[in-house]
């Protein structure tokens, strides 16, 4: 930690963090991050950096300059965001209250898309009244660690990590209808439901309680969108991994059956013999004969 004053215009806390290997798995690290407390005739800038620093107005006001000439005066609560290698300059407002902020610097694959979610872009690197308490208590949290104290790396980093998602959720959780999904946003969300626990002996109630939707519409509008029913859409995606299993593994039909999500033998063969005309075990053999024509 070291704490330094500029110019006379600020006390300023700089917090360092190094990323390890661990870190750069996940979509966003920290790299460093602070408060600072300003004086009268506060100014930073012009600078670029080479990462992403989110900053939160906590209290008083403070004029962004970014892109050649535009400009956003933001209050307590709001936030910005100093994307990489492009110029900055924010300051105090004359006659209005002395800005303090906290900030934190992030990178990653994943940076950029948190910060879209939460509202904020290169075009337009400001948000109004984004900065809650949850989003305070997870970069605290954050600037405590950085402070020191935990000394194993492992589990300082997913410390790291679950605070950094927790601040994102706050404030990407205070942006109304910042995306609006598509009409088909739905669609796909409901198949990759579908498709993650149709193994696990799903229904259509289940799949519909997933979607937000009542059980009579969501079977009617999924048809119309994929043009098969729910219902056999998840039976679908069973029997495509069932046939995997029988022509890939050694795993036993009743295996292949509670597996794929049937709670009986008798269910699945039944299940396997009316949508393709043939038993799991012919199924089975037959795949074996087509593989040894080709050893």
């Amino acid at each position: 930690m070291e704490i330094i004053a500029g110019g006379g215009c600020e006390n300023a806390e700089f917090l360092y963090y190094t990323p390890n290997d661990l870190d750069k798995e996940n979509a966003i690290w920290p790299v460093r991050g602070g408060v600072t407390e300003t004086r009268r005739g506060y100014s930073a800038g012009p600078k670029s950096i080479e990462s992403y620093s989110l900053h939160a107005v906590r209290e008083g006001s403070i004029l962004l300059e970014y892109d050649d000439g535009k400009s956003a005066t933001l209050k307590a609560g709001d936030v910005f965001c100093l994307f990489p290698m492009r110029t900055y300059t924010y300051r105090a407002i004359e006659g209005e209250p002395l800005p303090q902020m906290s900030w934190i610097v992030i990178d990653g694959p994943g940076a950029e898309r948190l910060l879209a979610l939460a509202g904020l872009s290169c075009a337009r690197p400001f948000s109004s009244q984004k900065w809650k308490p949850e989003a305070e208590r997870a970069i605290n949290g954050l600037l405590g660690l950085m402070r020191g104290g935990e000394t194993d790396a492992v589990v300082l980093t997913l410390e790291m990590q679950s605070l950094l998602y927790r601040l994102f959720a706050a404030v990407c959780g205070s942006v109304p209808n910042a995306r609006p999904q598509e009409t088909s946003d739905w669609v796909k969300r409901s198949m990759a439901y579908i498709q993650y626990h149709a193994f696990e002996g799903i229904t259509v109630q289940q799949a519909a309680k997933a979607a937000g939707m009542n059980r009579t519409y969501y079977s009617v509008a999924f048809a119309e969108k994929t043009g098969k029913s729910p219902s056999d859409y998840i039976t679908q995606v069973r029997l495509d991994k069932a046939k995997r299993l029988l022509a890939e593994t050694d795993a036993s039909i009743t295996e292949v059956a509670y597996t794929t999500g049937y709670s009986s033998l008798y269910a699945f063969t039944r299940t396997f013999k009316n949508r393709f005309s043939i038993t799991p075990t012919a199924y089975r053999d037959s795949s074996d004969q087509q593989r040894r024509l080709y050893e």
